[in-house]
């Protein structure tokens, strides 16, 4: 499940302030202790530990009852960082919103751009603001089949992943990374994938990592390959996905009845 969108990738930095220690242990173990100060991941043959600097952290709260019907389209409404966009105007720091056939059988749309002034989202008649169609082809209504228990929702994962990415690990880890958004939406499977996500071998686990908007909350990341270490930013109380640091964060999601439409059920994330 994956949304087909052009992007042009920034160049890649380590996470602040993250000290990392892995012990080779045979058994599993899992375990928080006061936030900001040291998490033990649970992981398939050993564990991990990180220390950080005491960080607050934001609850977002749970979101309402919203149906994704076959109908409609999937909107969300994000704030990036321009260079993690296909968006090639001016501004450092950019909106975008997204319409996706929630059946997957339509074509939608993406708008980028700065928002102006006293506005909360992209004018879609300005210059400064790009149009992009968005290919169908993901039936949303199928996350409702996910398994919602971590270790069973991992195993189908992986079971989906057999023979991609450049590690299997890799493969799973970016697949949690683009189910994250639209799981908001399904109950009990946000959780279930930040869960499965810490069962990851190589995942580090961090408080206090900030999203784009400056939220803060429980960074899982998986440094990879081409050196991107940041990490998935999940609500600290709800484990709502909340954006990646320092480039995205979810603003915005709920269902609308046609590419460009403002959404007729949404829920807004807000500050924190």
């Amino acid at each position: 499940m994956r949304e087909i969108t052009s992007r042009r990738t920034a160049p890649r930095r380590a996470l602040p302030g993250r000290r990392l220690v892995v012990w080779a242990a045979p058994l599993a173990l899992a375990a928080t202790v006061a936030a900001g100060t040291v998490v033990v991941t649970e992981l398939r043959g050993g564990q991990q530990a990180v220390q950080t600097p005491a960080r607050p952290t934001t609850t977002v709260g749970d979101p309402p009852p919203i149906t994704m019907g076959a109908d409609r389209f999937l909107y969300k409404r994000r704030v990036m960082s321009a260079d993690h966009t296909a968006f090639d105007g001016a501004a450092d720091e950019v909106q975008r919103e997204d319409w996706l056939a929630v059946d997957g059988g339509r074509d939608g749309l993406a708008l980028t751009g700065p928002v102006g002034p006293g506005a909360d989202r992209p004018d879609p008649r300005a210059p400064t603001t790009e149009r992009m169609a968005m290919s169908g082809g993901t039936d949303y209504r199928e996350l409702k089949e996910l398994p919602t228990d971590p270790e069973k929702l991992l195993d189908h994962l992986y079971r989906q992943t057999e023979g991609q990415g450049p590690t299997h690990e890799e493969a799973v880890f970016e697949t949690v990374s683009s189910l994250a958004e639209p799981a908001v939406l399904v109950p009990g499977l946000s959780e279930a994938l930040y869960r499965a996500a810490r069962l990851i071998p190589g995942v580090v686990v961090e408080n206090g990592v900030a999203d784009r908007a400056g939220r803060t909350g429980v960074g899982l990341a998986l440094p990879d390959s081409r050196g991107d270490d940041r990490a998935l930013v999940f609500d600290h109380a709800s484990f709502v996905f909340l954006g990646v640091e320092g480039t995205t964060a979810l603003l915005e999601i709920g269902v609308a009845d046609r590419p460009g439409a403002p959404p007729a059920e949404s829920w807004k994330l807000g500050a924190g």
